[in-house]
């Protein structure tokens, strides 16, 4: 068995600026979810989505193939989202601006994620990658078999193996000198859709 190690980032005591978090307005955007099938269990309060599943929330876009999905009396969503066979479920959300030009996404992607409005959370599970974009060019990706990021803190807890498969996990981070605002002929970032099952 290889051997699992734990692998504690705090981005933000890296930057010199103060970090980002998840963008507020968010919260108070309305869950759109589209799918080719619905199951209601208003016994549980569950509803399961199946069929090329994309949830989107403001700027959070979720994608899979089926979704868990049920909201607190306090109208809370929680979402447990799975991906098709050989493929991956996404996650994509826009931070809270920093400064002012620059604007800062992330995209995570697995065969499972979760996700937790009420504690700005998500898990990621197997063969999971985490990335955060600076106006469209890539700067950070980490990699594990776990990826815990906790939106209101910018804080990431990853657990091996990563991309390398040899139980270790992986972080590649840019120094920070380089997030100034990108030229508008920059890259983007891949389409959040990528990796979703069709």
């Amino acid at each position: 068995m290889g051997v699992r190690v734990w692998l504690l980032l705090v981005l933000g005591a890296c930057l010199t600026h103060a970090p980002s978090r998840a963008e507020r307005a968010d919260r108070g955007q309305t869950t759109l979810i589209v799918a080719d099938h619905q199951t209601v269990d208003d016994l549980k309060q569950v509803s399961v989505f199946t069929g090329h599943v994309v949830l989107t929330k403001g700027t959070i876009r979720v994608t899979g193939e089926r979704m868990e999905y049920r909201e607190d009396a306090e109208g809370y969503q929680y979402a447990v989202v799975t991906a098709a066979p050989d493929s991956l479920a996404t996650f994509h959300e826009r931070r809270d601006p920093s400064r002012p030009g620059v604007e800062e996404t992330i995209d995570g992607v697995a065969e499972r994620i979760e996700y937790d409005n009420r504690a700005d959370t998500v898990k990621l599970f197997t063969r999971a990658i985490v990335r955060r974009f600076i106006n469209g060019v890539a700067h950070d990706e980490f990699s594990g078999d776990k990826i815990f990021y906790d939106a209101r803190n910018s804080h990431y807890d990853l657990t091996g193996p990563g991309a390398n498969r040899n139980g270790r996990v992986t972080a590649r981070i840019a120094p920070r000198n380089t997030e100034t605002p990108a030229k508008e002929d920059s890259p983007k970032p891949p389409d959040p859709d990528h990796g979703a099952s069709r």
